[in-house]
Protein backbone atom coordinates (compact mmCIF):
# COMPACT_ATOMS: atom_id res chain seq x y z
CA UNK A 1 0.00 0.00 0.00
CA UNK A 2 1.09 3.08 -0.97
CA UNK A 3 2.12 6.25 1.60
CA UNK A 4 -0.88 8.23 -0.42
CA UNK A 5 -3.12 5.57 0.20
CA UNK A 6 -2.35 5.08 3.80
CA UNK A 7 -2.97 8.62 4.25
CA UNK A 8 -6.52 8.33 2.68
CA UNK A 9 -7.23 5.50 4.41
CA UNK A 10 -6.40 7.12 7.46
CA UNK A 11 -8.08 10.30 6.80
CA UNK A 12 -11.10 8.58 6.50
CA UNK A 13 -11.35 6.88 9.41
CA UNK A 14 -10.59 9.95 11.41
CA UNK A 15 -13.72 11.88 9.36
CA UNK A 16 -15.58 9.10 11.20
CA UNK A 17 -14.31 9.23 14.60
CA UNK A 18 -14.41 12.75 14.75
CA UNK A 19 -18.17 12.97 14.62
CA UNK A 20 -18.61 10.90 18.30
CA UNK A 21 -15.19 12.97 20.08
CA UNK A 22 -17.89 14.87 22.40
CA UNK A 23 -16.14 16.67 25.45
CA UNK A 24 -16.55 17.82 28.89
CA UNK A 25 -18.78 20.84 28.82
CA UNK A 26 -20.80 19.85 25.75
CA UNK A 27 -24.44 19.63 26.01
CA UNK A 28 -27.25 17.94 24.09
CA UNK A 29 -30.97 18.87 23.10
CA UNK A 30 -33.05 16.20 21.71
CA UNK A 31 -36.44 14.22 21.07
CA UNK A 32 -38.24 11.33 20.92
CA UNK A 33 -41.11 9.17 19.91
CA UNK A 34 -41.52 6.44 22.62
CA UNK A 35 -43.75 3.39 22.77
CA UNK A 36 -44.44 2.46 26.22
CA UNK A 37 -44.96 -1.41 26.22
CA UNK A 38 -46.61 -2.99 29.30
CA UNK A 39 -50.05 -3.86 30.72
CA UNK A 40 -51.39 -4.14 34.31
CA UNK A 41 -54.36 -5.29 35.91
CA UNK A 42 -55.63 -3.74 39.28
CA UNK A 43 -55.25 -5.78 42.38
CA UNK A 44 -58.71 -5.30 43.74
CA UNK A 45 -62.16 -5.55 42.04
CA UNK A 46 -64.42 -2.45 41.39
CA UNK A 47 -67.16 -3.10 44.31
CA UNK A 48 -69.29 -6.02 43.60
CA UNK A 49 -68.83 -5.91 39.52
CA UNK A 50 -66.14 -8.40 39.44
CA UNK A 51 -64.41 -6.26 36.97
CA UNK A 52 -60.41 -4.92 37.58
CA UNK A 53 -59.43 -1.67 35.87
CA UNK A 54 -56.57 -2.56 33.48
CA UNK A 55 -53.86 -0.16 31.91
CA UNK A 56 -52.43 -0.91 28.10
CA UNK A 57 -49.41 0.15 25.85
CA UNK A 58 -49.36 3.31 24.37
CA UNK A 59 -47.48 5.90 22.35
CA UNK A 60 -45.46 9.11 23.65
CA UNK A 61 -43.04 11.77 23.70
CA UNK A 62 -40.37 13.22 25.27
CA UNK A 63 -38.02 15.98 25.23
CA UNK A 64 -34.64 15.99 26.99
CA UNK A 65 -31.33 18.11 28.21
CA UNK A 66 -28.00 16.05 28.19
CA UNK A 67 -24.77 17.42 30.36
CA UNK A 68 -21.70 15.78 30.08
CA UNK A 69 -19.55 17.36 33.27
CA UNK A 70 -17.33 14.55 32.47
CA UNK A 71 -16.27 12.83 28.77
CA UNK A 72 -17.14 9.22 30.29
CA UNK A 73 -20.24 10.43 31.94
CA UNK A 74 -23.51 12.57 30.72
CA UNK A 75 -26.84 13.47 32.59
CA UNK A 76 -29.59 13.29 31.31
CA UNK A 77 -33.13 15.46 32.31
CA UNK A 78 -36.08 14.62 30.41
CA UNK A 79 -40.25 15.36 30.74
CA UNK A 80 -42.13 13.03 28.27
CA UNK A 81 -46.01 12.75 27.83
CA UNK A 82 -47.50 9.07 26.94
CA UNK A 83 -51.51 7.89 26.03
CA UNK A 84 -52.24 4.67 27.52
CA UNK A 85 -56.25 3.56 27.32
CA UNK A 86 -57.75 2.32 30.61
CA UNK A 87 -60.65 0.15 30.60
CA UNK A 88 -61.95 -2.53 32.60
CA UNK A 89 -61.91 -6.28 31.71
CA UNK A 90 -64.35 -9.36 33.41
CA UNK A 91 -67.39 -8.99 35.76
CA UNK A 92 -70.46 -7.28 35.03
CA UNK A 93 -68.75 -4.02 33.80
CA UNK A 94 -67.00 -6.28 30.73
CA UNK A 95 -64.83 -4.28 28.38
CA UNK A 96 -65.68 -0.76 29.79
CA UNK A 97 -63.37 2.42 28.70
CA UNK A 98 -62.34 4.02 31.24
CA UNK A 99 -60.73 6.73 29.16
CA UNK A 100 -57.15 7.45 28.28
CA UNK A 101 -54.38 7.72 30.99
CA UNK A 102 -51.94 10.90 30.46
CA UNK A 103 -48.64 9.89 31.94
CA UNK A 104 -46.25 12.63 32.22
CA UNK A 105 -42.73 11.37 33.26
CA UNK A 106 -40.07 13.76 34.77
CA UNK A 107 -36.66 11.83 34.47
CA UNK A 108 -33.30 12.04 35.67
CA UNK A 109 -30.56 9.28 34.59
CA UNK A 110 -26.62 9.43 34.91
CA UNK A 111 -25.13 7.83 31.66
CA UNK A 112 -22.28 5.96 31.52
CA UNK A 113 -20.76 5.96 28.04
CA UNK A 114 -17.39 3.71 27.03
CA UNK A 115 -14.50 5.86 25.77
CA UNK A 116 -14.99 4.38 22.18
CA UNK A 117 -14.28 5.94 18.68
CA UNK A 118 -16.67 6.20 15.38
CA UNK A 119 -20.10 7.08 14.87
CA UNK A 120 -21.48 5.02 17.12
CA UNK A 121 -21.41 6.23 21.20
CA UNK A 122 -23.46 3.68 23.04
CA UNK A 123 -24.04 4.22 27.09
CA UNK A 124 -25.96 2.89 29.66
CA UNK A 125 -28.28 4.90 32.77
CA UNK A 126 -29.62 4.45 36.06
CA UNK A 127 -31.85 7.58 37.58
CA UNK A 128 -34.84 8.21 38.61
CA UNK A 129 -38.71 9.32 37.05
CA UNK A 130 -41.81 10.43 38.59
CA UNK A 131 -44.96 9.88 36.58
CA UNK A 132 -47.74 12.36 36.87
CA UNK A 133 -50.62 10.73 35.95
CA UNK A 134 -54.00 12.54 34.74
CA UNK A 135 -57.08 10.72 33.06
CA UNK A 136 -59.02 12.04 30.73
CA UNK A 137 -62.34 10.44 31.36
CA UNK A 138 -64.77 8.54 28.78
CA UNK A 139 -68.24 9.01 28.34
CA UNK A 140 -68.67 5.22 29.27
CA UNK A 141 -67.14 6.11 32.05
CA UNK A 142 -69.29 8.40 33.57
CA UNK A 143 -72.28 5.62 33.13
CA UNK A 144 -70.30 3.20 36.49
CA UNK A 145 -68.35 6.04 38.21
CA UNK A 146 -68.90 9.98 39.11
CA UNK A 147 -64.77 10.11 40.11
CA UNK A 148 -61.49 8.59 38.84
CA UNK A 149 -58.44 9.74 40.07
CA UNK A 150 -54.65 8.35 40.00
CA UNK A 151 -51.54 8.57 42.29
CA UNK A 152 -48.46 10.49 41.27
CA UNK A 153 -45.65 7.68 41.69
CA UNK A 154 -41.68 8.02 41.95
CA UNK A 155 -40.21 5.01 40.08
CA UNK A 156 -36.70 3.62 38.85
CA UNK A 157 -35.33 4.04 35.72
CA UNK A 158 -32.63 1.50 33.89
CA UNK A 159 -31.86 2.33 30.24
CA UNK A 160 -29.53 0.95 27.28
CA UNK A 161 -28.86 3.17 24.48
CA UNK A 162 -27.07 4.18 21.53
CA UNK A 163 -26.27 7.30 19.54
CA UNK A 164 -24.99 7.17 16.03
CA UNK A 165 -23.53 10.64 15.13
CA UNK A 166 -24.96 11.65 12.17
CA UNK A 167 -21.83 15.16 11.80
CA UNK A 168 -20.50 16.78 14.44
CA UNK A 169 -23.94 18.20 15.77
CA UNK A 170 -26.37 16.08 15.05
CA UNK A 171 -26.81 12.17 16.35
CA UNK A 172 -29.99 9.67 15.69
CA UNK A 173 -30.55 7.70 19.29
CA UNK A 174 -31.80 4.38 20.22
CA UNK A 175 -32.51 3.68 23.68
CA UNK A 176 -34.63 0.75 25.75
CA UNK A 177 -35.78 1.71 28.82
CA UNK A 178 -37.22 -0.03 32.27
CA UNK A 179 -39.35 2.15 34.61
CA UNK A 180 -40.74 1.22 37.40
CA UNK A 181 -43.99 3.04 37.31
CA UNK A 182 -47.13 2.23 39.65
CA UNK A 183 -50.00 4.21 40.35
CA UNK A 184 -53.01 3.51 42.65
CA UNK A 185 -56.62 4.07 40.99
CA UNK A 186 -59.56 5.89 43.25
CA UNK A 187 -62.56 5.22 41.74
CA UNK A 188 -65.70 6.78 42.94
CA UNK A 189 -69.26 5.40 42.33
CA UNK A 190 -72.70 6.69 41.51
CA UNK A 191 -73.86 5.60 45.09
CA UNK A 192 -70.76 7.08 46.69
CA UNK A 193 -68.88 4.02 47.31
CA UNK A 194 -65.08 4.35 46.82
CA UNK A 195 -62.92 1.13 45.83
CA UNK A 196 -59.12 1.80 45.26
CA UNK A 197 -56.85 -0.68 43.02
CA UNK A 198 -53.08 -0.52 42.32
CA UNK A 199 -51.64 -0.96 38.96
CA UNK A 200 -48.21 -1.85 38.25
CA UNK A 201 -47.79 -1.08 34.76
CA UNK A 202 -43.65 -1.33 35.12
CA UNK A 203 -43.08 -0.34 31.04
CA UNK A 204 -40.06 -1.32 28.81
CA UNK A 205 -40.21 1.55 26.77
CA UNK A 206 -38.47 2.34 23.12
CA UNK A 207 -37.39 5.58 22.22
CA UNK A 208 -36.06 6.90 18.80
CA UNK A 209 -35.29 10.46 18.35
CA UNK A 210 -32.35 12.92 17.21
CA UNK A 211 -30.46 15.26 19.58
CA UNK A 212 -28.26 18.02 18.91
CA UNK A 213 -24.79 19.27 20.06
CA UNK A 214 -24.15 22.70 21.21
Amino acid sequence: MTVRRLSTVLAALLALAAPALAEQGDTEVGFRALWVAGSATGDRELGDTGSSPTLSSGPGLEIGWVAWPLDWLTVELAAGASALPLETTGGSLGSLDLGTVWAFPLSAVAQYRPPLYGPFDPYVGIGLAYTLNLLDESDAAAAAFTDIELTDELGLVVEAGVAYHLDVRWSATLDLRYVGWETTGRFTSADGSVDESALGLDPWVVGLGFRYRF
